[in-house]
């Protein structure tokens, strides 16, 4: 299983390179500063060293915190990579919407959740965090390869999105793990959410770290990925 996954994530990132050239992509993180990007909800803690994002949480806090971009995207594809520490919750959510005061939660959207947990790996699913309620969109519970995608903690996920009018496709270190079709959400922000954390304080030295996170908006369609899973509709 595991020299497929290799194979496959090789091959992958070949086609990857053979699809779009270096000079469509646009750095979306400068590395250096938040310019483009704005702190919204919560209390983690975003700071930026080496060139990454680097996420905390806060402990007795009972609201996640999201570091977004400040322009709303349509269709888009997105890669970034991301590393995290065993106890830390991340997530990567995509036409993100401002959410109601009223709501659970300041924003809402197609999320790619990193599952920690070991006897699920479903990181690369489509997790909706939506007002009040929350809910698996497409879950990787029939689908071994993509739950072996994961890779450890304290190693880098490599992470690509195609959002192109409903069609929402996701690899995890090129491995496809969601072909789907909804059209909940059309248009919204990029953004990078640290889970609230209850009266955990030994868990506030645990981070998470994001780089490299990059997007093709001009001509999508010409540079999108064929996929060999199904492709599944989701109301």
């Amino acid at each position: 299983m595991k020299f497929n996954i290799v194979l496959w994530t090789l091959l992958s990132m070949i086609q990857m390179l053979d699809a779009q050239p270096e000079e469509v992509w646009r750095s979306i993180f400068n590395g250096e500063n938040l310019k483009g990007w704005t702190l919204q909800g919560g209390n983690g803690r975003v700071r930026i060293e080496d060139g990454q994002f680097v996420l905390q949480q806060t402990a007795n806090t009972a609201e996640h915190t999201f570091v977004r971009t400040k322009k709303k995207y349509r269709d888009f594809i997105l890669e970034l990579e991301c590393k995290r520490d065993p106890t830390f919750f991340y997530g990567i959510l995509f036409r993100a919407q401002q959410a109601p005061d009223t709501a659970h939660t300041r924003l809402y959207g197609y999320q790619i959740k990193a599952d920690h947990r070991p006897d699920r790996r479903w990181t690369g699913g489509i997790f909706d965090d939506f007002g009040n309620t929350w809910n698996w969109m497409y879950t990787l519970e029939n689908d071994p390869r993509a739950q072996e995608a994961r890779k450890e903690a304290g190693q880098w996920d490599h992470y690509r999105v195609e959002a192109i009018a409903d069609h929402i496709k996701v690899w995890l270190n090129g491995v496809p793990t969601t072909n789907m079709r909804n059209s909940k959400y059309e248009k919204g922000y990029i953004a990078l959410k640290i889970h609230f954390l209850g009266d955990r304080p030994e868990q506030e030295k645990a981070a998470a770290w994001i780089k490299n996170v990059r997007m093709v908006t001009s001509s999508v369609q010409r540079y999108q990925r064929e996929m060999d899973i199904p492709m599944r509709v989701v109301n």
